[in-house]
């Protein structure tokens, strides 16, 4: 999985969310019409007893009344998403209004402002620029394109922030909401690899998912860390993946500091992938940073300088947490949590081994079959080992799938 986010000023300006909506209400006629359909043929099976009332009638009865019971578990499953989805595409048109209003107010600014896609705002004008044109005025007007400029971006990035953390907060609602469906109902969607390897692999890395979503760092902490990291964001993720680092900050009087470690090493992975594989071309490349190749080298690697930094227990505790956002696909899980597996044993043998070394050892062990990737399959994405894909050959998977059954 990627954590790259691709939600730009330009892209929100050019949303169309009815989509959105009508799903919410398009979920909830699904799930009238499946209760009545259930129901109707409920009072029928209940009446066979009228001409089938023999053993195997009851039996036939007892397995109708369980898959009831599953599809109106699926019913409740389809209502409770409605309000979510309803909510987060409301959330999503104020923020979107919000962007393209600012951007209206931008473009028609005598300031001579600019934005970039990331809700940054400049004027193409510098401060002596403004003084130049009128040494008198110049200066207060400077002041005043800086105040509009500040304000302009606040907006921008405040709107970007809300729908960011929104789709992570929603998405973790959905994904509490997936994890009630029964086990059968489970079983019947998650499909398994026929390859016995793969199909433990599968069934062994999987975790719950958190039933709590959190704003990290926040407060005195936020505080202490912009000191020495002035540009850090704060970002919704799970109670599990913010208690982790809440630790490493709270380790001691350099905790802030090894906190400033572990977002250097997640800069250093994510930019060591995006280079693993140089002979892709671009647009294969972007492929494989998303369930492909280079996205196992950045969770193999970063897991592995984790380790090196803060030990492999520290690191399995966060790794674990990151992957328990709710509706992660089964096979996206797996593939994560296995290879981030296997970059902790990488960097737990090479303790003492630079960056560029260990990047090399887990090089070899995507060229040596070791690592998991997605490929294609007949139900869209499975599991493969890394020398069955060519790199840039692998398929990306929805971002939100069904969990794997618990009793796997």
């Amino acid at each position: 999985m990627t954590d790259k986010n691709p939600i730009t000023i330009d892209a929100v300006r050019n949303w169309n969310l009815s989509a959105g909506h009508r799903l919410a209400i398009e979920l909830g006629s699904l799930a009238n019409t499946i209760e009545t359909d259930v129901e109707v043929a409920n009072r029928e099976v209940q009446q066979s007893r009228d001409y089938f009332d023999s053993e195997a009638g009851e039996a036939m009865r007892a397995r109708y009344d369980a898959d009831r019971r599953n599809a109106l578990a699926a019913v409740d499953a389809l209502q409770a998403m409605t309000t979510p989805i309803s909510e987060v595409a409301t959330l999503f048109d104020n923020a979107a209004l919000t962007i393209k209003d600012t951007v209206r107010k931008i473009q028609e600014s005598e300031y001579q402002l600019f934005y970039t896609d990331d809700g940054q705002v400049f004027s193409r004008k510098s401060v002596m620029d403004w003084v130049d044109d009128n040494p008198l005025t110049g200066l207060t007007r400077s002041l005043s394109v800086e105040k509009a400029r500040r304000d302009f971006q606040a907006a921008l990035q405040g709107a970007l922030y809300d729908i960011w953390t929104a789709d992570l907060e929603y998405n973790a609602r959905i994904g509490q909401v997936l994890e009630t469906l029964p086990e059968s109902v489970r079983q019947a969607l998650v499909p398994v690899p026929t390859d016995p390897d793969l199909a433990r692999i599968l069934r062994e890395n999987q975790v719950d998912a958190s039933d709590r979503t959190v704003i990290f760092p926040s407060g005195e902490l936020l505080a202490t860390l912009r000191a020495i990291m002035p540009d850090i964001q704060p970002k919704a993720m799970t109670q599990e993946e913010a208690d982790a680092l809440i630790q490493l900050a709270t380790s001691g009087l350099d905790g802030p500091a090894k906190l400033k470690t572990f977002y250097d090493i997640q800069d250093e992975a994510s930019t060591a992938a995006a280079n693993a594989f140089p002979d892709l071309s671009e647009k294969a490349n972007e492929k494989a940073l998303s369930d492909g190749h280079a996205d196992a080298f950045r969770h193999m690697y970063w897991n592995a300088r984790m380790t090196q930094e803060f030990g492999a227990d520290w690191t399995n505790t966060f790794a674990s947490g990151h992957e328990m956002i709710g509706s992660n696909p089964a096979a996206r899980e797996a593939m994560d949590l296995y290879n981030n597996q296997l970059g902790r044993a990488i960097g737990a043998n090479n303790p003492d081994a630079s960056p560029e070394e260990l990047q090399q050892k887990v090089l070899e062990a995507i060229d040596n079959n070791q690592a998991v990737v997605i490929q294609s399959s007949p139900d869209g994405g499975q599991i493969a080992f890394s020398n069955s894909v060519a790199p840039g050959q692998n398929v990306i998977l929805p971002g939100a799938g069904i969990p794997m059954p618990k009793g796997n």
